[in-house]
């Protein structure tokens, strides 16, 4: 079963956008066509052509030279991967042939709020390290990923901010076993990531407590994929 959520006119312009550079086997550095020969070619009208424009700006794709025109920065990727498939964002991008990168890398200290507590089987009030990453495939934004670990789990892993969380875990023998995940789709704004500049980005967020193989909590991660980017499938089984 697809996993899908209703499409945007922004969302088809774009889809448009990306089969007409591939039909014109265009390439990076190439320019696409202006906005008033864009607007008759696809039908559309020239606000939603801007908005569709201006979001695949955000996300990498395009490129804007001012008194130039527009030009495509990078051909779009398409990652795909199933739900029930526990991979760490950097796996999936690498698994399609896409190099992986972090834009933006931030950590803090955090004191564990009743809702994190609970969901990390933690006493409220404990330290924890909170990891804000924003992650590229070959440039474009491809997740936005938010991980909150226990202080303990954190020291005991002789953590270091660039590692893979995955890895980081395995160091210690603490292999990641499963997940309880909810997910929804959710619209970011620059305010929420400003990497999309004065665009905005539909993304599909995973919201998730991540357990070792003896049913312990180790991470509560916040993960906003970009829906331009990730396709996910889902299979569904009768009981």
């Amino acid at each position: 079963m697809r996993l899908s959520v209703e499409r945007s006119m922004s969302d088809k312009i774009q889809e448009s956008l990306l089969t007409m550079i591939r039909e014109r086997k265009l390439k990076p550095g190439d320019q696409i066509p202006t906005e008033i020969e864009l607007c008759e070619l696809l039908g559309v009208g020239r606000s939603s052509l801007r908005e569709a424009v201006a979001q695949m700006i955000s996300h990498g794709l395009l490129s804007r030279q001012q008194g130039k025109g527009t030009f495509i920065r990078q051909i779009s990727l398409t990652l795909h991967g199933g739900l029930d498939d526990l991979m760490s964002v950097t796996d999936m991008i690498r698994s399609v042939g896409a190099v992986p990168s972090t834009s933006r890398m931030q950590m803090e200290h955090v004191a564990a709020s009743e809702s994190l507590a609970e969901k990390l089987a933690i006493e409220p009030g404990a330290p924890c390290v909170r990891i804000e990453r924003v992650r590229r495939a070959n440039d474009a934004i491809a997740a936005y990923c938010i991980d909150t670990i226990p202080q303990r789990v954190f020291d005991a892993a002789e953590g270091e901010l660039g590692e893979s969380l995955f890895g980081m875990f395995a160091r210690t023998g603490r292999r990641l076993s499963h997940t309880h995940t909810s997910i929804q789709p959710t619209i970011l704004t620059p305010r929420d990531l400003p990497e999309l500049g004065d665009g905005f980005g539909l993304f599909l967020l995973l919201d998730e407590v991540d357990f070792d193989q003896s049913g312990e909590p180790l991470c509560y991660s916040n993960d906003y994929y970009n829906t331009s980017i990730f396709k996910f499938d889902l299979v569904r089984k009768r009981r």
